[in-house]
């Protein structure tokens, strides 16, 4: 992975470009969203083989987040 440096300017820039447009996120389906997240090539989509490997948290763990 390689590192990009910015400018303030340039970081200024990005950042009023990068609005979400959420009203568009809220009409989409639930396979509309998973099929851009899967399209993404930024998205850290697990494979079918990475979700088996995937074990399901203990008592413990749930613990130490609770307030």
């Amino acid at each position: 992975m390689t590192t990009k440096k910015y400018t303030l300017e340039e970081i200024e820039k990005l950042k009023n470009q990068g609005k979400s447009d959420l009203k568009r996120l809220e009409e989409m389906t639930e396979k509309e969203l998973e099929e851009a997240a899967k399209s993404d090539p930024d998205s850290a989509w697990p494979t079918d083989e990475e979700l088996k490997k995937f074990k399901r948290p203990n008592k413990e763990f749930f613990e130490r987040f609770k307030k």
